[in-house]
């Protein structure tokens, strides 16, 4: 949902820049789970996109659970609205212990209002879209 939204929204010349923990993967890596067709690195696919269209993606990989990060890349890259996919989706994920349902919680609660609070002291103009 996020790759294809940001190849979507640089596609019509907005600037965009991804906020990533990366993860995803490594949840697929401990279970022993592959995807169903190979998937390259976050990197290797902005790098394409950019000799592709000419158009940059910016990345920041951190955890938006983590405030003093969220701020700075708020601060460095000043957006004008958020797409918010920074939830981890996964119902059987988070269904598997207590530890996993508790990381589930904590990423998709906190991480929200770390963004909330980032749009209030840092982009109060800021729009929020976020599914889920």
């Amino acid at each position: 949902c996020g790759w294809a939204t940001a190849l979507h929204l640089s596609k019509k010349d907005y600037e965009v820049a991804i906020v990533d923990n990366l993860v995803r993967r490594l949840f697929d890596h401990q279970l022993g789970l592959e995807s169903l067709t190979p998937i390259a690195s976050i990197h290797d696919r902005i790098s394409r996109w950019k000799a592709l269209t000419g158009k940059t993606i910016e990345l920041y990989v951190g955890d938006i659970c983590d405030f003093e990060f969220l701020a700075e890349s708020f601060k460095s890259f000043e957006p004008d609205s958020v797409v918010h996919f920074g939830e981890q989706r996964s119902a059987p994920y988070s269904m598997i212990d207590r530890s996993r349902a508790v990381f589930t919680q904590h990423n998709n609660v906190i991480g929200t209002l770390n963004v909330l609070f980032a749009i209030k002291e840092f982009r109060e103009e800021c729009h929020l879209v976020k599914l889920g």
